[in-house]
């Protein structure tokens, strides 16, 4: 009878710790942080249908297991099979298992890689599974050597993410043309990538942003990159002795007795190297442009303007619809020649409503050759036009110039005026420069610097800390309509020298076709010159911070040219100075430069250098 109310009362009392326990574990939750630290870890694969480099698999799907529930991400963007597919596969993700379902049909005696990027995330707080790569052969043999390097952007150095590296067997110009890769892979955020279980051989490399989405170069404007070289991939084995040192513990083995003691172990490790390792491709676009008219507007019954997506080599032809377009235009290009106004001078043109045109141009065609484009644009003024030209007011033209506010001595003064104009010669404009009280006038001279008299440069020498004026006669400008400028006066000063810095670069090697360019932190050309001496010095600099590089001019026509794949000519090297330049006032700085003393990878200063996403 004791024992029994012995277990009774046992009973009991567990019941009432247990119930307890639950109250105090039910009045704490929602009173603080419940959960760990922050999961940072990314999923990782735990099995695989097939195995990871299964040999003799021939069946198109496979089945990825991790370690914790996965989502996929981006698959167009991030996943690539290679060799590449003519069919995009199938990807699923579902729990803790990712499927993958080739649509093409697979071949004989090949290695596949499938190679997911950034694509692969755990559910919760999307850490992401960078780099990971699934292969597996179809043959006896699974191919194991790699290629491996960077792209980069040929003008800039940027280096390039999400664009296309692949490989070719057939050594011919044609094949990367007219074939589809034999392996590729994708660049990463850094514009490194690396080409797996290749086959042993020779080969050639590419990249390229597949705008066609064929895995070949057949679009004009696609960005393309090509080596020179043919590559012959291989693998060595090093062994690499590792030596661990006393403070391990070691059993030795005597004659007698097992003891223990401290020794130092050598552990041999075997380190395989892949190579090539480290190539550069250097991308750029091919000088192509598909010309179209982007838009045409008529801001006012005088006036009209077309614009082109590109520059144009040579003027279009015009003709007129319902007007004659004769010798009552005044015609002016911009300076790149994609944008182009028309001044109609004939007031009878200005009473059409709307202006009806042909324009004839060169165009590209869907074989990308120039061939001749008719484009009929109707002009509608976007401004009510007056009654009658005797009814419109006396306009008067705006004189706009940078001789305002503080300007270098060395620069050289400008007046624009917004529409065609001639000078008249009886009138006057006066540079004066204030000496004490009085306006002393300076020797100067006023030249057209366009061909319909838009902008003019006043040529004159200034004089550093001085007070200078530009005074413009009443009507000495008369615009093709005949309007006139009212007189106008600008006022600047002139900087002192003190304010200027100067910087010298002696240069380690030069050839006489380099072309250097001082560049702000954006990248905007502040200063050019040739190197074609040694010592290549700036004068009248601004303090501030400053970048430089260089490109080989090879051809010599003074400006940067990309490359030519059917040409096989590369674009033309570009190389940074590896750091920036801080100029103060009055400071004479002088820098050694060979520029081919570092790595092209290894010169750009990290903080201009800028990611090149490729556009989605």
């Amino acid at each position: 009878m004791i024992r029994r109310r012995l277990a009774s009362t046992s009973l009991l009392l567990v019941i009432s710790v247990v119930a307890y326990l639950i109250s105090i574990s039910c009045a704490n939750r929602g009173s603080g942080p419940q959960g760990g630290p922050k999961d940072i870890t990314p999923p990782r694969p735990q099995r695989s249908i097939p195995d990871a480099n299964s040999l003799n698999y021939k069946k198109n799907r496979i089945d990825i297991i991790f370690d914790e529930i996965v989502q996929v991400q981006n698959t167009f963007e991030n996943i690539i099979i290679s060799p590449p597919q003519k069919q995009a596969p199938t990807v699923k993700a579902i729990g803790k298992k990712i499927s993958v379902e080739l649509q093409d049909t697979l071949k004989d005696e090949t290695t596949y890689t499938i190679f997911f990027g950034d694509a692969i995330v755990d559910n919760n707080e999307h850490n992401v599974l960078s780099g990971y790569s699934f292969s597996f052969a179809t043959g006896e043999s699974i191919d194991t050597l790699k290629m491996s390097g960077t792209l980069i952007d040929a003008a800039t150095l940027n280096p390039i993410a999400g664009v296309m590296v692949g490989i070719h067997s057939d050594l011919s110009d044609s094949a990367f043309t007219s074939k589809p890769f034999d392996r590729i892979t994708k660049t990463d955020k850094n514009g490194n990538f690396s080409i797996t279980n290749i086959r042993s051989g020779k080969y050639r490399i590419y990249a390229l942003d597949d705008v066609g989405n064929n895995y070949r170069f057949d679009m004009p404007d696609e960005k393309i990159a090509f080596s020179d070289s043919i590559f012959e991939p291989s693998a060595s084995t090093n062994v690499v002795a590792d030596t661990v040192y006393r403070d391990s513990v070691v059993k030795l083995s005597t004659g007698k007795a097992d003891t223990l003691r401290l020794a130092d172990t050598v552990i041999r490790k075997f380190d395989v190297r892949y190579s090539p390792d480290s190539i550069v491709l250097r991308a750029f676009v091919e000088d192509y442009y598909n010309q179209y008219v982007v838009k045409s507007l008529r801001p006012d019954v005088r006036h009209f303007t077309i614009y082109f997506n590109a520059p144009n080599k040579e003027l279009p032809r015009t003709e007129g619809i319902n007007f004659d377009i004769g010798k009552g235009v005044v015609v002016e290009p911009n300076t790149r020649g994609d944008t182009i106004d028309y001044w109609l001078k004939d007031s009878a043109l200005w009473a059409i409503d709307t202006l009806k045109l042909r324009l004839t141009y060169m165009k590209m065609d869907s074989t990308h050759n120039l061939v001749e484009q008719t484009d009929t644009i109707s002009l509608r003024s976007q401004k009510r036009r007056a009654k009658s030209d005797k009814n419109r007011n006396q306009e008067f033209l705006t004189l706009i110039s940078n001789a305002k506010g503080s300007i270098n001595y060395f620069d050289t003064i400008e007046i624009s005026i917004p529409t065609p104009a001639e000078m008249d010669m009886v009138k006057k404009i006066s540079l004066q420069r204030r000496v004490d009280t009085i306006w002393q006038p300076q020797k100067s001279t006023i030249t057209a610097i366009d061909s319909v008299g838009r902008r003019y440069r006043v040529a004159a020498t200034l004089q550093p800390s001085q007070t200078y004026r530009l005074v413009v006669d009443s009507a000495y400008f008369r615009d093709i309509y005949g309007n006139v400028n009212k007189n106008t006066t600008f006022d600047f000063t002139v900087k002192s020298k003190d304010v200027y810095a100067s910087l010298t670069l002696e240069m380690g090697v030069f050839t006489g076709k380099e072309i250097i360019e001082l560049i702000d932190k954006n990248e905007r050309v502040i200063r050019r010159a040739i190197a074609d001496k040694q010592k290549v010095r700036f004068d009248n600099l601004d303090a501030g911070t400053y970048y430089a590089r260089l490109f080989v001019d090879l051809n010599g026509n003074g400006k940067y040219d990309v490359g030519n794949f059917a040409e096989k000519r590369q674009a033309e090297p570009v190389y940074y100075y590896s750091k920036s330049f801080e100029l103060r006032q009055m400071w004479d700085n002088e820098e050694y430069w060979n520029y081919r003393e570092l790595p092209i990878l290894r010169q750009k200063p990290q903080e201009i250098k800028k990611v090149i996403e490729r556009k989605k």
